[in-house]
């Protein structure tokens, strides 16, 4: 009879501790995937937002904006020039919101210029002069007035806003110092509809296995032990099974989601192995950027052979080489700015091989660990011809306005 005791407890221990293993493995899975996406929607946002910004502070002149930045209005001369440029701007890109602010006191900020829209515009457009405490996402914004460099900031929640990430970049004036900055915001919808999906799971995983654990406990008592315990054991394997199989495919649908996103933007992202080879799951625009179809499994460095010099393409392998012997070794931290200053294609002309259109690209790339040994660069690949487009024309018009006379018959 004791012995029947002790195999009767042993075998309750033993359903308890492999209830809490399969917890273990749902709640491992959800929260990887979580930050994984979370942390490309990041890293894409980031990447896309750099050079928004980079060409805001170009046009902007500092001691302009500092002059406008303590009586700002709407007929100011300034305020007029640099509102056209920086809407212009905005209507290039796929920000939401592009705007300019001044320090007041503390974490109370002026908005100074607002290119996002036009003073009609009274649901999105800043009036200039109106303050706001930034308090709620001041780190980002004051650690690009202290350090003098582009900032960006996680996803972050507002309830007016919504979910947004930002790039924040300093304004400095002729002597160096730092009055006001540059802002810019992306959409970021996906962390409102993927967490709130992530807890949901959590609690109807354990919800299932707490009921499957009851109901076993309460079918042993007093029935053939042995065999109902393997039926029980069989059954609750099953369950466990089934759900592994629902999460999967909620998972499969998050993924598909992050996807279908990735492919609507308008720039090329893909995956690069050691080997320089283009993983499959690039999005769409990078076919359309570079005018070549089924780029999977062909290597990029062998499509851009074509296009620039044998020393230019011998750099820029050493530099992707570079890249992965520094992601591998964990005593070196790979610096954004390290990476960009090195990368000999930052911005390069490319020619179309179907109809031989040229186009200027933008080319980053950054190392990502996906895990177990799986290193891969991700490329990201911006046609700016028509940023450029528009740089040439606000030089030609700048030109013509300080000379008046170069216009005249």
């Amino acid at each position: 009879m004791k012995q029947s005791t002790e195999n009767f407890s042993l075998k309750r221990r033993f359903t308890f501790f492999f209830i809490l293993f399969i917890v273990a493995i749902y709640t491992g899975v959800l929260v990887t995937s979580y930050r994984q996406i979370m942390g490309l929607t990041e890293t894409i946002s980031a990447e896309l937002g750099m050079p928004i910004i980079k060409e805001a502070l170009r046009i902007i002149d500092g001691d302009s904006f500092e002059r406008l930045s303590k009586n700002p209005g709407l007929e100011d001369p300034y305020f007029k020039e640099l509102h056209a440029k920086l809407l212009a701007l905005k209507m290039e890109t796929s920000v939401i919101y592009l705007y300019t602010m001044a320090p007041v006191e503390a974490t109370v900020f002026r908005y100074v210029v607002d290119g996002s829209s036009t003073p009609e515009d009274a649901e999105i457009f800043s009036p200039p002069g109106a303050e706001e405490d930034i308090k709620n996402y001041r780190e980002p914004v004051l650690r690009a007035l202290e350090t003098k460099t582009i900032q960006t900031s996680s996803i972050d929640y507002d309830r007016e806003w919504g979910w947004t990430i930002s790039t924040y970049g300093p304004i400095l004036n002729s002597a160096g110092k730092p009055v006001g900055i540059a802002a810019c915001d992306f959409q970021a919808d996906i962390a409102s509809r993927f967490f709130p999906h992530i807890l949901q799971e959590l609690i109807v995983s354990a919800v299932f296995v707490l009921a499957g654990l009851v109901a076993y406990l309460y079918m042993m008592r007093g029935v053939n032990r042995q065999n109902q315990h393997l039926r029980e054991l069989k059954e609750a394997a099953e369950t466990a099974r089934a759900a592994a199989e629902a999460i999967s495919r909620d998972l499969k649908d998050e993924r598909d989601t992050i996807s279908a996103m990735k492919d609507a933007l308008r720039v090329g992202l893909f995956f690069m192995d050691k080997n320089f080879v283009i993983q499959s799951n690039y999005s769409r625009a990078l076919e359309a950027i570079l005018d070549i179809d089924n780029l999977d499994g062909k290597k990029f460095t062998d499509l851009l052979s074509p296009q620039i010099k044998e020393q230019l393409l011998k750099n820029l392998i050493e530099y992707f080489v570079l890249i992965f012997n520094r992601a591998q070794a964990a005593s070196h931290k790979l610096d954004g700015k390290m990476l960009e200053s090195l990368n000999p294609v930052h911005e390069m002309v490319y020619v179309s091989p179907k109809d031989g259109a040229k186009r200027v690209l933008r080319c980053t790339f950054v190392p990502v660990d996906r895990g177990q040994g799986r290193l891969f660069i991700l490329g990201n690949l911006q046609d700016i011809t028509g940023e450029k487009r528009l740089e040439q024309e606000l030089v030609e018009k700048d030109a013509k306005n300080r000379d008046p006379e170069s216009g005249s018959p």
